[in-house]
């Protein structure tokens, strides 16, 4: 537990964050975000926030190496497979049973880390439609906040550990071997790559995507403290059409959201989008003091 002074330290640390570097790390658990600085304080040698700051006031740089450290990107190809094997079988049959012959899929990959989850939708995807229907049909749009991680995700080039996910078949049929750095890489194959667009995008603050068919947001939530994780899920809501799939981690649950998203699987934890907003969680994706200024008056209405 941080000691009250420390607390003072630390919130003065995460304001210079933002003023100086545009990191609004207030959003984040406060015992993940102290576990992580900490963890990045000790490989610098530096045992206290103060001087933490200073390092950073002197060090502009050293902002970069904070944030890979507290916006962890792991990831894997078919991480959790019983999940992705239902997803393959029950859900994404039924979003093509939904669709008119022809008819766009618009998938969003949000919180993509360094790819693997963006390129095992669209492996299923192809297995499932077959390569020429996913080219005409497919939309993937795969977005995080780290710019680092979207590069590599870009890339799409993994080592022999980062593929061990993968089944030798899908392996030879989606990926080409190539020989970098005295080390053997697989690079996903150009076909499946053209269907998907990158960008940055900050799942607290920008606006969604819209008309998704199928939302992936898996273990991106748990980093987030309750009132940002509501608010996200609102926006994530907006962002599928009305009969779209969301699909979290196993580690996520929506308890306090189940009155807008519907389990399809608890166990796989895949939901479909439910029932309209209350004008609660509505104000919950404004900006802070717009929401204040909106339930003012919203208060002041009901008095008259």
């Amino acid at each position: 537990m941080i000691q009250s002074e420390s607390k003072q330290e630390f919130e003065a640390l995460l304001s210079y964050l933002n003023s100086h570097f545009g990191c609004d790390l207030s959003v984040y658990k406060r015992a993940s975000l102290v576990r992580r600085f900490e963890h990045r304080m000790h490989q610098l040698e530096i045992n206290n926030y103060t001087d933490y700051l200073e390092y950073l006031k002197n060090h502009p740089e050293e902002h970069l190496h904070l944030l890979n450290t507290v916006l962890i990107n792991f990831s894997g190809f078919f991480r959790d497979r019983d999940s992705w094997n239902y997803l393959a079988s029950v859900i994404i049959p039924q979003i093509i049973r939904n669709k008119q012959p022809g008819e766009k899929i618009r998938v969003w990959s949000a919180g993509c880390a360094s790819g693997q989850e963006t390129y095992t939708i669209a492996i299923l995807l192809a297995e499932i439609l077959g390569i020429e229907q996913y080219l005409e049909r497919v939309q993937i749009f795969t977005t995080d906040v780290d710019t680092d991680a979207l590069l590599q995700a870009r890339r799409g080039s993994y080592s022999t550990l980062e593929i061990a996910g993968i089944e030798d078949k899908l392996l030879s049929k989606y990926f080409d071997k190539n020989f970098e750095n005295n080390e053997h890489r697989y690079i996903i194959d150009f076909k499946l790559r053209r269907k998907i667009i990158f960008g940055r995008h900050n799942l607290t603050l920008d606006a969604p995507m819209s008309k998704i068919d199928l939302l992936i947001c898996r273990n991106v939530l748990i980093y987030f403290n309750s009132e940002t994780t509501a608010a996200v899920l609102v926006r994530l809501y907006f962002a599928l059409k009305d009969n779209g799939f969301l699909f979290l981690g196993n580690s996520e649950s929506l308890i306090k959201s189940q009155n807008i998203f519907n389990p399809i699987s608890i166990k796989h934890r895949i939901f479909v989008k439910s029932n309209n907003l209350t004008l609660e969680q509505h104000l919950l994706i404004l900006p802070t003091n717009r929401r204040k200024k909106k339930a003012i008056i919203n208060t002041q209405t009901d008095e008259t």
